[in-house]
Formats: C-alpha cells, sequence, structure tokens
C-alpha cells in the first residue's frame, strides 16, 4: 500500500494480513474519532485566537470568553485528538511487532466510547464555568476516572500483547509504546491527586506544570518515536542506523523526563534548587533529542541520493515531526536558561511551545503513522495524493506560523512587561498584534485537515482507490522506490 521497500515472505504477508483484519474496527474507531476531534479543536483554536485579538467580541455572550474557549479548545486537541490518534496507533503497531492479533476489538471500541464520554463531559464542565483553571487539567476532578477507566480498558490488552512476543531482542519501538503506556496513569493519577479545588495553590500549579512537561514527555514523544523507529526502516528498505544510539534515546528520556516541568517556574514560589534541577533535565534531554535526529537522518539518507521523503507521505510527515522534535527541543532547553525563562516564562511563547509539541512534534509523527497504516487496515488507498500534498503544506505553514509569531510577540511582550514604569495593559496589546499569526495559522490548519478528515472518512467506509500502487507524494517515484 504505501511505500514499503521490504521484502516479506508469503506467511509473512499472510500473517500481517491477518493482523491488520484483527485491528481494523478498533484502530478506524480511535482515528475516526479523533480526526472529528481534531476539526473541533481546529475551530476553536481560531474562535479563542480571535477572542483574545478583539476582547470585546462576543462580550455579553460567557460561554465565548476567552476563559473558557481557550480551555476547552485545548481539552479538544490534547485529549480528543492527540491522545485517540495515539492510542490507535499503539494498538497497530504493538500488534504487528508482536505479531499477535487483536482478541479484544469490541472492548476497545467500548473503552473508546468511554474516553470520548469524559472528553465530551470534560468540554462541557469547563464551558459552563466548572473549570479549575490548570492548563490541560482544567476538568473537574470527578471526570479524570471516567479517562482514566476508559484509558485502561484500552491499553491494558497491550500487555499481554507484550508477554506473548516472540523470543528475540525488544525492538526499540516496543520498548518506547510500552513505556508509554504504563507511564501515563501514573502521570495522569498523581497530577489529579494533587490538583485539586482545595489545598495549596502553589503546589496545584506545580504539579500541573509537572503533568504537562511529562504527558509531552512520556505520552506524545514516546509514542511518535515508537511509530518513527518502526516505519522509517520499514519505508528506507534498510535497518535503523544505530540501534545503541536509539536506547540512548529512550533511556534518556526514561530516566530524565520526569524531572521536567519545574523549570517554567525559573524566580517562582519554589525553593531554588526545584527550578534549577528541573531545568538541567530538560537541557540533559537534548541528548536524546539529538540521539534520536542523527539517527533518523542517518537511516533515511543512507548510501543513496533518492530522496524518499519526496515520495513518501509517511516518510514527509513523519520527517518533519523528527525536524520539529530537534526544534522543540532546543526551544526548551533554552527556556530552562534562567536568562532566557524570565523574558517568555508569562508571554505567548509558553503556548507557542505547547503547540508544537503537541501539533508540530506529536501530531505530524502521527499523520504519517496514519497514512501508512489506514491503507493496510482497509484494503485500499487514499484517494488523493493531491490532498495529501495540501495537508502537509498547509499544516507545515501552519505550525511554523504559530511558532515564528508566538516567539516573536512573546518577546515583544515580555519586553513590555519588564518595563517596571510602564502599564501591564501596554504589554497585552503589544502581544495582541503578534495573537493574529495564531488566528491565520489555525485557519490554516483548519483547511489541511479538511481534506485529510474527508479521505479518512472514505476510507472507513471502504471508499478509498483500489489499486497495488501506493498514493506517493510525487506522481513518478524512482524505480528504487518501487
Amino acid at each position: 500500500m504505501s511505500l514499503d521497500l521490504n521484502q516479506a515472505t508469503p506467511e509473512d504477508i499472510r500473517e500481517r494480513a491477518a493482523i491488520d483484519r484483527s485491528a481494523r474496527w478498533p484502530v478506524l474507531f480511535f482515528f475516526t474519532s479523533a480526526a472529528a476531534w481534531l476539526a473541533v479543536a481546529t475551530l476553536l483554536g481560531f474562535f479563542s485566537g480571535l477572542k483574545l485579538a478583539v476582547p470585546g467580541l462576543w462580550e455579553h455572550c460567557s460561554i465565548f470568553n476567552y476563559g473558557r474557549l481557550f480551555p476547552v479548545h485545548m481539552i479538544a486537541l490534547v485529549y480528543g485528538w492527540a491522545m485517540q490518534a495515539g492510542l490507535g496507533a499503539m494498538i497497530w503497531l504493538m500488534a504487528r511487532l508482536t505479531r499477535s492479533e487483536v482478541r479484544n476489538g469490541t472492548t476497545i471500541i467500548v473503552a473508546g466510547h468511554i474516553w470520548n464520554f469524559g472528553v465530551s463531559l470534560a468540554m462541557l464542565a469547563v464551558w459552563a464555568g466548572k473549570g479549575r483553571s490548570m492548563p490541560w487539567l482544567d476538568f473537574p476532578a470527578w471526570i479524570a476516572p471516567v479517562l482514566f477507566i476508559g484509558y485502561l480498558m484500552t491499553t491494558l490488552w497491550l500487555i499481554p500483547m507484550y508477554r506473548a512476543r516472540r523470543a528475540g531482542e525488544v525492538y526499540v519501538s516496543e520498548m518506547f509504546l510500552i513505556g508509554a503506556a504504563v507511564w501515563f496513569p501514573w502521570i495522569f493519577g498523581t497530577a489529579n491527586l494533587l490538583v485539586g479545588d482545595s489545598g495549596s495553590a502553589v503546589m496545584s500549579a506545580g504539579a500541573n506544570a509537572w503533568y504537562m512537561s511529562n504527558l509531552i514527555f512520556f505520552w506524545f514523544i514516546p509514542i511518535a518515536l515508537g511509530a518513527a523507529y518502526y516505519l522509517i526502516p520499514k519505508i528506507a528498505g534498510r535497518p535503523i542506523y544505530s540501534y545503541p544510539l536509539a536506547k540512548v534515546g529512550f533511556w534518556s528520556l526514561a530516566i530524565l523526563a520526569g524531572w521536567t516541568g519545574f523549570s517554567r517556574f525559573v524566580g517562582g514560589p519554589f525553593p531554588a534548587w526545584i527550578p534549577a534541577v528541573s531545568g538541567t533535565a530538560t537541557i540533559f534531554l537534548l541528548v536524546a533529542v539529538l540521539a534520536t535526529g542523527i539517527n533518523f537522518w542517518k537511516t533515511v539518507k543512507g548510501d543513496s541520493d533518492v530522496k524518499l521523503w519526496e515520495f513518501s507521505p509517511t516518510l514527509r510527515f513523519t520527517m518533519f515531526g523528527a525536524l520539529m522534535f530537534v526544534v522543540y527541543g532546543i526551544l526548551s532547553a533554552l527556556s530552562s536558561f534562567f536568562t532566557f525563562s524570565k523574558v517568555f516564562q508569562f508571554s505567548h511563547f509558553v503556548v507557542g511551545l505547547d503547540v508544537l509539541a503537541v501539533y508540530g512534534v506529536f501530531s505530524m509523527m502521527i499523520f504519517g503513522a496514519i497514512y501508512y497504516i489506514v491503507p493496510r487496515i482497509t484494503g485500499c488507498e487514499w484517494p488523493s495524493a493531491d490532498l495529501i500534498r495540501k495537508h502537509f503544506w498547509f499544516s507545515t505553514y501552519g505550525i511554523g506560523t504559530v511558532v515564528l509569531t508566538m516567539l516573536i510577540g512573546g518577546f515583544a511582550q515580555a519586553g513590555q512587561m519588564n518595563q517596571w514604569d510602564s502599564s501591564f495593559i501596554l504589554s497585552v496589546e503589544v502581544g495582541s498584534r503578534w495573537v493574529v499569526g495564531r488566528i491565520i495559522a489555525w485557519l490554516l490548519i483548519t483547511f489541511s485537515n479538511l481534506g485529510f478528515f474527508y479521505q479518512l472518512a472514505l476510507m472507513f467506509f471502504g471508499r478509498g482507490r483500489r489499486s497495488e500502487g501506493a498514493t506517493l507524494m510525487q506522481p513518478h517515484s524512482p524505480e528504487s522506490a518501487h
């Protein structure tokens, strides 16, 4: 289906086909649900940016206040889109890696409905004014068990699959996926216990920042990297450049990620050593970031002059996500230095950095995985290469606009805030000028996902292109890429 240079025996082909059939409906359920939530999230992102740029807009309608629009936007983006897309990819990848069929498809789909119910409740509660004003944890505490149950019912079946894998070395993709599966209940449960409606506000803020950082480093990035370490060698037709380097990336993430998060409070109401240790861990995570970037680049480049990312949708999205991973790692490390953090920590830059992690890194890599997985579980190809190209370029321009405008706008906003003899409202006005870029960015991302959602719906109903040839980004691929 998608570009795949590996040779397989007839027995391997039959085994993979059986695995894909068993995973079809659970994986499609999560992918289509995620795509629907993504459409909601991008529209809410546009409206929240519009409200921030024009504060007087809809001023008599409380549900359109920025304090409600932005939290529900992030809930839809993080829990509606990103978590479900990650779960769908996780199920298929683990089945393929362990060569195990998905035995509990109905239970997983029921769990998906529970998860969607929890996300819907979370959004409605925040929209009704019951939020906790904690980014990514804005919903009331009583909703957390609903999401927790839905998650456990989905991922619990991955453990038997992993234990039943065939003898041999554990793939690094399996390490990332299993790590993400077991890390999320720990960070989600811990954060919800510490972030309460009563108790220390300082502790709640610290736990919230710790949760956001760890959700990125312990869930989004491991799933994205697990998918990339599986897909890149498949498409490149060669083993990963350095397996030891891949393990360095995994263990660096596993050891250091849990210490991050508090660097957002450099100079804040915590003992000075806590943000310092957290910032140091974030800086040392550059080891994992650079090791991963080098590994991917060396694997794709190989000894050939053929630029496979020009032809493979999966590889193009995945490699762009890997590039954004390097950018995110560098910016996160810079923001851990006091001289940098004191300028940016209360500005639009922080929002831009979070969006870069969720959309620029995770989502772009997961788009690549979806473009690879869906043809294999549906038995048909993506209908339009043109729509895939538009999806990529609009997404690229969108995320680039978010990062650039939020970085420059954050610098301008923070510079004004640091003027002790200046009114605070001036910093708000300076920052709002750059919010226009954020509005444009979410418009671009919305357009990028219209074609994606349309094609995914066609694939869901089996209306894709019936062809043996892959849907490629360029109409003519090099001979070695067939």
